[in-house]
């Protein structure tokens, strides 16, 4: 999927790399859970939904990595022709997808639309059931060489961390206080979590953060505990209650920096193997694009 880009040309950035071909192993596992198996309706007992509700938080978190990775990226692009053409590939590609998508769901699935419904149906990006990546990303590229000009106009890091804090507030919060019938904070601004990703990707790439991995994937594993721990506890013959949230929220934002922040600085000496997550990288968008094909046949 599309995060920034990395010229094929210029040497790589094999973190980078990492952390993408992470992101879109965990969007394929994130449906898997979400949407292709009885996980969120089964009644949570047992040491196999446990475990299943531990490591699907991560897996959640595949969106928020590439939103980081467009931050991290993205965050010297400035207005001008050379910027909007590489935007082109991006909606080649959806449109060559939705076409094939098109083309299985009519003749595969037997989904009896008209041409132009379906024609409709590439416009508002539902010929590919997850298109509204694509949607969103749209608006968040044509954003992008202004978002810079209002990071690079903030004088020092004191003030980039409140307007990273700030929209982190706005949109995070509103996840876990308003739920339930229950609606204790302002939740317009929710939507925007994609800026919030954003200017935390450009803040990474601006001051080059370390962390301590150790305590890294201590935090990482404690959060992912919070849901099945607290159903353990609390809840009984139901099913999972997601009380962290989602991953644009207050525990989901976390973990995906922390994940970031544990590779994108990452050094892999196999030639090898900086030539595999390369090639995955490379080809993210489009297997972001084609997963709803393989899900539709082998999740019927």
């Amino acid at each position: 999927m599309r995060g920034g880009g990395q010229n094929p040309c210029q040497t790589r950035n094999v973190g980078l790399d990492l952390i993408r071909s992470c992101a879109i192993l965990f969007v394929i596992a994130g449906h898997f859970f979400s949407l292709h198996t009885a996980f969120k309706t089964s009644t949570f007992e047992g040491t196999s939904l446990f475990i299943q509700a531990t490591i699907s938080f991560l897996f959640y978190t595949g969106v928020s990595l590439f939103l980081l990775l467009t931050g991290y990226l993205n965050t010297n692009k400035s207005i001008n022709k050379k910027y909007y053409k590489g935007g082109v590939r991006v909606i080649i590609s959806y449109l060559l997808f939705s076409l094939i998508t098109i083309i299985f769901r009519k003749y595969y699935l037997h989904e009896s639309l008209s041409w132009i419904q379906w024609g409709l149906k590439v416009l508002d990006f539902s010929a590919i059931p997850y298109g509204w990546y694509i949607e969103m990303w749209i608006g968040l590229f044509l954003l992008t060489p202004f978002l810079n000009l209002l990071y690079k106009a903030i004088p020092d890091q004191k003030q980039k961390l409140i307007l990273v804090g700030t929209l982190y507030i706005m949109t995070a919060l509103p996840d876990l206080l308003n739920r339930y019938g229950v609606h204790l904070v302002p939740g317009f601004w929710q939507q925007c979590f994609p800026l919030t990703f954003y200017f935390i990707g450009a803040y990474i790439h601006e001051y080059k953060p370390t962390i301590r991995k150790g305590w890294a994937w201590m935090i990482i594993l404690g959060i992912c505990l919070i849901n099945p721990i607290f159903n353990l506890i609390f809840i009984h013959n139901h099913t999972l209650v997601q009380i962290c949230g989602n991953s644009n929220g207050v525990f989901g934002i976390p973990i995906a920096v922390l994940f970031f922040l544990l590779f994108y600085q990452l050094d892999i000496h196999s030639k090898m193997n900086k030539k595999i997550l390369a090639k995955i990288s490379v080809l993210s968008l489009d297997m972001y694009l084609c997963c709803y094909i393989f899900d539709a046949i082998y999740y019927p």
